[in-house]
C-alpha cells in the first residue's frame, strides 16, 4: 500500500515537472521571439524590439539553424533599436552598415534599414530597395530641408533571393556594396556631398521614420565604427554559408549585430533550473 502511494506520488511529481518544463519552454520561446538580440559589443542596450506582426523564418546564414525576421509590408511591421550615440557618430567619423535582405515584394520605396529623420533639418541615413533592375539605394542627408548629401544606387534587388547590402562612410565619402562587390562609388548629381548625422534617431529595420515598409526577410543587421575594407566585405559575403559567420562579424568590430535566434534570458534559464533542481531534491528524499 505504502509503495503504491510512493509510486503514485513519484508519477505525480514527474507529471508536474513535465508540465512546468513545457510551460517554461513555451514561455521562453515566446519571449525569445519578441526581441532581436544584439550580439555585438554594445550588448543588450542595443537589443531591437520586434512588432507583434514580425515572425521568424529561415535565415541567411547557411548553417546552425539561423533565423531571420520576416516583415509583412504593413505599416508598423518593423524592428526598432533605441537611439544609441555609438550608432550615430559625428559627420567625420567612419562607419559601416551591413544587412542581408530577402524581399518578397517591392513598390520601389521599401526601407530595409534606416536611422533617418525626415523632418527639417533632415538627418541620418536610409537604404531603399528599388525595383530589381535598379537595385539598392543608400542615402545620407545634409540637414538642409530634405536635401541629399549622398545618393548611391547599384546592384540588383532580386525578389525571393538573399542579397548582401553594405554601405561604408570614411568621414568624407560613401561607398555601396552589393553581394560582395562595389556597386556604386559616384555620388548622384545634385547631392551636396555633406552629411548631417542624427543625434536622436532610433535604428529601424523594415521601415523608415516616415513609412516605406519593407516586405520579406532581413537578417544579420550590423553596424561597425569603421569603414570595412572591400576585402572584409567580400569575405563576409563569401562566408555566409559557414556557422562562423556571426563570429567573423564580431571579430571585425561590430557594435551592433542583431540575431533572431532564440536566446533565453538568464532569469528564465535560472527559473527553469530551479524547477528541475527542486524535482531532483524530491527524488533524493
Amino acid at each position: 500500500m505504502g509503495e503504491s502511494i510512493r509510486s503514485g506520488g513519484a508519477r505525480s511529481q514527474r507529471v508536474t515537472l513535465g508540465l512546468a518544463v513545457a510551460a517554461m519552454s513555451l514561455a521562453l520561446s515566446a519571449h525569445a521571439t519578441t526581441p532581436s538580440y544584439n550580439t555585438g559589443s554594445l550588448g543588450s542596450a542595443a537589443n531591437g524590439t520586434n512588432a507583434d506582426s514580425v515572425t521568424l523564418g529561415p535565415g541567411a546564414v547557411g548553417a546552425g539553424g539561423d533565423q531571420s525576421a520576416v516583415y509583412t509590408g504593413a505599416a508598423g511591421s518593423n524592428t526598432v533599436v533605441p537611439h544609441q550615440a555609438a550608432l550615430n557618430p559625428g559627420m567625420l567619423s567612419p562607419f559601416t552598415i551591413e544587412f542581408w535582405a530577402n524581399p518578397t515584394n517591392s513598390d520601389n520605396d521599401d526601407a530595409p534599414v534606416s536611422n533617418r529623420i525626415s523632418t527639417n533639418p533632415s538627418a541620418g541615413r536610409v537604404f531603399f530597395q528599388r525595383d530589381a533592375a535598379t537595385g539598392w539605394n543608400f542615402r545620407m542627408y545634409d540637414g538642409v530641408n530634405g536635401n541629399l548629401g549622398w545618393d548611391l544606387t547599384g546592384g540588383t534587388a532580386t525578389l525571393n533571393s538573399w542579397s548582401h547590402v553594405v554601405a561604408t562612410w570614411n568621414g568624407s565619402s560613401a561607398l555601396l556594396y552589393v553581394n560582395g562587390a562595389l556597386a556604386d562609388s559616384s555620388n548622384a548629381s545634385g547631392a551636396s556631398g555633406t552629411y548631417n548625422p542624427s543625434s536622436a534617431a532610433n535604428l529601424i529595420v523594415a521601415s523608415s521614420d516616415s513609412g516605406s515598409p519593407y516586405t520579406g526577410s532581413i537578417d544579420e543587421v550590423a553596424f561597425y565604427p569603421t569603414a570595412l575594407s572591400e576585402a572584409q566585405i567580400a569575405s563576409h559575403f563569401n562566408s555566409i554559408s559557414s556557422a562562423n559567420y556571426p563570429s567573423q562579424v564580431r571579430s571585425d568590430g561590430a557594435l551592433l549585430q542583431l540575431s533572431n535566434n532564440d536566446v533565453p534570458e538568464p532569469t528564465g534559464l535560472a527559473l527553469l533550473g530551479m524547477v528541475a533542481g527542486g524535482w531532483a531534491m524530491r527524488r533524493r528524499r
